[in-house]
């Protein structure tokens, strides 16, 4: 692993580089379908990840198409507002033939000869229906459908928001197993030293057998952690292309690259607070839902009142002989009609009164989502602030023991040279200075992520005003 002057690790990303990722993030332009492509670039950063999971996530798709449903339901109740028309034509030939009747006695007779006959009929008719009053369903259904369609689109947001944030939070799970990763590499080749030193002073008789032994052991145990490491890194790769909605092998072998800086800073949690409750696309899905819900007790309200529909038709029929011919389109006779239809349900059997419950249950329940979901943003946001700054004061803390270990390590180094020291001792400095390394890293990480997890709740991501 690379380490900056004086032994001290640089910092993973600056806050400027990692707010552009953020708010590239919700607003990124589609890139063409990796879908037709063999694989991934050898190396990809969070900002392509993200671009990729905004064309290829099937929960996206999903959600896409839900709200083109809800488009669709919208429109139909538009359309309910329209007259109804319809038109019929009908050509016809029947041909009967009587062998019997009944006489006068009351009994069946024969005929001496059979009667045949036959007929033809052309009919043409134009209907149109209007329903004048539908119980004011019609202007609910239109609330409810508005009202849904707008829940649908905030809820395609919403998606878009926790798959960005997926993405987000599998590529730094996965660059922190990367850089682990080199960590453990980093481990291997002090662990070769440390056997190399010991195996120089073993042969000069400066140290007993059981050194060299433990320092082999060592470096074999470093061998096996990195395998583990490997291991972990291929599922965290899996896991990053699965949430990118690619299949699992096309992450085999991708390198991720970061960033160089870390997010500085304490979040003003009221205010984020505040902008959350306002602009939180869930919410918004949340509270269109509620306006769906109430459009639909409205509804149910309505079918106690009465309906009125117009009907009018218009239509030409005309019958023909036998002899004619079949293919007649001007029939003769017309008929016009004109007719107002009304009706009121007097006694349904409590349907009403069951449809009425339920609608007001669903609007209940609607609103006590949308209450629930203020709730858990105030306490997400409050919890994630309190992270922010523990981890912060923690990481301070955390560089300093790094340089100390590091600098211990290295005055033990040189005393084990020189045999002042027990291999029993350098083996402590190192360990303790792999530990710090690794607690280091991991908090590094954990901050990054929590920060990532709050930007689910800034526009534009750490770093906005």
């Amino acid at each position: 692993m690379r380490r900056g002057a004086g032994g001290q690790r640089p910092r993973l990303c600056k806050a400027g580089a990692l707010a552009a990722v953020l708010a590239a993030g919700g607003f990124a332009a589609p890139v063409p379908s990796v879908a037709q492509r063999s694989a991934l670039p050898d190396t990809i950063d969070i900002t392509r990840a993200i671009r990729i999971a905004l064309t290829e996530s099937p929960v996206l798709r999903i959600s896409r198409t839900q709200a083109d449903q809800a488009g669709a339901d919208r429109l139909a109740a538009w359309g309910a507002f329209l007259p109804t028309a319809g038109v019929n034509a009908d050509l016809g030939r029947s041909s009967f033939s009587r062998t019997t009747f009944v006489g006068e006695e009351g009994l069946s007779e024969t005929l001496p000869e059979v009667l045949t006959s036959s007929s033809q009929n052309a009919t043409q008719m134009l209907g149109l229906n209007w329903i004048v009053l539908d119980r004011g369903r019609r202007f609910s259904e239109m609330s409810r459908s508005t009202a849904s369609l707008r829940a649908a689109q905030r809820r395609y947001d919403d998606r878009q928001r926790e798959v960005v944030l997926t993405v987000r939070r599998d590529f730094l799970e996965a660059l922190r197993r990367q850089e682990l990763l080199e960590l453990t590499r980093t481990q291997i080749a002090d662990r070769e030293l440390e056997l190399e030193i010991a195996s120089r002073r073993y042969e000069i008789a400066a140290v007993e057998r059981t050194d060299l032994l433990a320092a082999e052991g060592n470096l074999l145990n470093a061998r096996i952690a990195l395998a583990a490491e490997e291991n972990q890194l291929r599922a965290g790769l899996r896991q990053l292309v699965v949430s990118m909605g690619l299949p699992p092998d096309t992450g085999d072998g991708l390198v991720l690259t970061g960033d160089d800086g870390m997010p500085e800073g304490i979040p003003d949690i009221d205010f984020i607070v505040q902008t959350a409750v306002t602009s939180d696309p869930e919410l918004a899905a949340l509270d269109a839902e509620r306006a769906a819900a109430a459009a639909s007790l409205w509804s149910a309200r309505t079918r106690y009142l009465p309906q009125i529909s117009v009907n009018l038709g218009w239509r030409r029929s005309e019958n023909f002989g036998p002899e004619d011919s079949f293919w007649q389109f001007d029939p003769g006779d017309t008929l016009h009609g004109f007719s107002i239809t009304a009706s009121w349900s007097l006694f349904d059997g409590f349907q009403r009164e069951r449809e009425n419950a339920q609608a007001s249950a669903a609007r209940r329940q609607a609103e006590e989502d949308l209450r629930r979901r203020r709730l858990e943003i105030e306490r997400d946001v409050r919890r994630y602030g309190d992270d922010i700054s523990q981890l912060a004061q923690t990481l301070g803390l955390l560089e300093r023991v790094y340089a100390i270990s590091r600098e211990r390590l290295e005055m033990q180094q040189e005393r084990y040279r020189l045999g002042t020291v027990s291999f029993t001792e350098l083996q402590q400095a190192i360990d303790a200075v792999q530990r710090a390394e690794t607690d280091l890293i991991q908090r590094q990480y954990d901050y990054r992520i929590t920060w990532s997890s709050l930007a689910e709740y800034i526009e534009g991501g750490p770093g906005s005003p």
